[in-house]
């Protein structure tokens, strides 16, 4: 289903152009927000491996 079929699922089942927009737009800051969260988990992730590997973290308690 693409963007079109949607919009014309929407407006078929009663939302109006200004609401379906609304929608898109939110769809739209959703997906953003998400990679933004996969993202700093990436880097965090990164970060962690690079102590692990340099020796600044390790599984032995001091």
């Amino acid at each position: 289903m693409n963007k079109e079929d949607n919009r014309t699922s929407l407006i078929m089942a009663g939302f109006t152009e200004k609401q379906v927009e609304h929608l898109n737009q939110f769809r739209r800051k959703q997906v953003e927000k998400e990679q933004m969260r996969i993202l700093a988990e990436q880097r965090r992730l990164e970060f962690a491996r690079w102590l692990v590997t340099n020796g600044r973290l390790t599984d032995l308690v001091a």
